[in-house]
């Protein structure tokens, strides 16, 4: 009985622990899939864009933020469109279905009322977008 008492106890230490090593993607995040377009609204916390909110058009009263992922041959685009009047820097991770492995990607900025392109040929199934913050 201590035995298994012992087993059970591990099991949910190690459990608990794998559930928090996602955790620093888990809140105020926009998963993409390759063939999507996303428009999403986020709530200004100081600089911090929180609380994303996919809307089904650009056409609002909030500023958006515009995404787009598409596959050309093993070329997979993310382009991103910024509607705010300011700045705006996010971090991504590659995420490939079936794998834990994630490929964090160089932190990214796009300026106000512009759009950024940005190619990328890792294999992935979704793009994992977070830490939206206003810039400058």
């Amino acid at each position: 009985m201590n035995r298994r008492l012992m087993c059970f106890a591990l099991i949910t230490l190690v459990a608990a622990g794998a559930e928090t090593t996602r955790a620093d993607v888990v809140a105020d995040t926009v998963v993409i899939k390759v063939g999507q377009d996303l428009y999403v609204s986020f709530t200004a916390n100081g600089d911090s864009l929180v609380s994303p909110k996919t809307v089904p058009d650009a056409n609002g009263p909030d500023p958006i933020v515009s995404l787009q992922l598409t596959q050309s041959g093993p070329t997979r685009t993310l382009q991103v469109t910024n509607g705010y009047a300011r700045s705006i820097g996010y971090r991504a991770k590659t995420r490939k279905r079936g794998s834990r492995k994630e490929v964090e990607l160089p932190v990214s900025a796009v300026r106000s009322g512009m759009q950024s392109t940005m190619s990328l040929t890792e294999p992935f199934d979704e793009l994992v977008l977070f830490e939206f913050h206003l810039q400058g």
